[in-house]
């Protein structure tokens, strides 16, 4: 896990594959470079590639991230990351 990086928890599924996740706090000394960029891929704690980011909203010390989630991932799978921690790699 050395080169992951924590992304955020997932809050809910958005449409069929997005899922919305709110990012970790981030300490205003780091704000600065210190967010993910657009496409990056986001994996779970199993390193399993679930998508990539598509948008970046909300408060920059708190932000929330839009995953487009990658098509060969199931229904079920994708449901069963609410609430869990995703990270970028």
């Amino acid at each position: 896990m050395a080169d992951m990086k924590r992304l955020g928890t997932v809050l809910h599924r958005s449409g069929v594959r997005n899922l919305i996740i709110r990012g970790d706090e981030i300490k205003p000394d780091k704000v600065s470079g210190s967010l993910p960029k657009l496409n990056s891929v986001v994996v779970d704690k199993a390193l399993n590639r679930i998508g990539t980011i598509s948008s970046i909203f909300g408060p920059v010390n708190h932000p929330y991230f839009l995953v487009k989630g990658f098509k060969r991932i199931p229904d079920s799978e994708t449901r069963a990351l609410v609430n869990e921690r995703v990270y970028i790699r």
